[in-house]
């Protein structure tokens, strides 16, 4: 399984992604983990494919994004290849499991995955993998 990183540095930047993982960092430690799969990251509801999806981020969200982004957080979304897309949750709980955050508060039983990590690889990942 992959997961190709990119770093966003406006909430715009990542308003068009859906079946992703997305990481908010701070101070380079995972702040949050989530996932937009039957979502896009941002934005109010419009047509993907045949079906309507909403922003797990509404546009009412943009200001806190753009405030947190500009004073020291990042935020990193996980594009999926389809073995993992087919396996976000499983995803998603791995990588909550495996580099704690300190607000994701669910303690998954997670099964342990080979996962591939390109692109911008959040610093929080790095530090682990290298």
């Amino acid at each position: 399984m992959k997961i190709t990183w990119k770093r966003c540095f406006t909430y715009k930047d990542a308003c068009d992604y859906t079946g992703v993982i997305y990481l908010h960092e701070w101070d380079e430690k995972p702040f949050y983990w989530g996932k937009a799969h039957n979502s896009f990251f941002g934005g109010h509801q419009r047509k993907h494919n045949t079906n309507k999806m909403s922003g797990r981020y509404n546009s009412g969200y943009s200001h806190w994004i753009e405030g947190c982004l500009r004073h020291g957080a990042s935020l990193y979304i996980g594009e999926l290849d389809t073995e993992a897309l087919n396996s976000i949750n499983e995803v998603e709980n791995y990588l909550m499991s495996t580099y704690a955050s300190e607000m994701n508060k669910k303690k998954s039983i997670f099964k342990e995955l080979n996962l591939l990590h390109e692109g911008e690889i959040p610093k929080s990942i790095i530090r682990y993998i290298n």
